[in-house]
């Protein structure tokens, strides 16, 4: 197996480092939302937070959204989608596969 050079080091992404790192975004139709919070419930990056019966993201620097589609896939209104993907900002990118969707077992395809 090859090993890193100094520079390879050096420019691997440092995930904990905000600035290296774009989150995800999604978007709430409050007209569709029931108030369920199971979105909040299936995040697993903990990043929706649920105030007066309505989700909202956290606020930047505390959003770390992986754009999965968890969240979009489960919700019994259809009131999320996902507007922007997660990206690494610096070195590394992550990998385009298109527009953010649901995951694959609710894909209509």
């Amino acid at each position: 197996m090859a090993e890193f050079s100094l520079l390879e080091k050096i420019l691997i992404p440092t995930y904990n480092d905000p600035a290296q790192i774009a989150a995800g975004e999604v978007e709430f139709d409050y007209e569709k939302c029931s108030g369920c919070s199971m979105c909040v419930e299936v995040c697993p990056a903990d990043s929706i937070l649920f105030e007066n019966k309505k989700p909202s993201l956290k606020p930047s620097g505390q959003n770390e959204c992986i754009a999965c589609g968890d969240c979009v896939a489960l919700c019994p209104e259809g009131a999320i989608r996902v507007t922007k993907g997660y990206r690494y900002t610096k070195y590394f990118r992550t990998i385009d596969q298109g527009a953010p969707k649901p995951p694959s077992l609710f894909a209509d395809d």
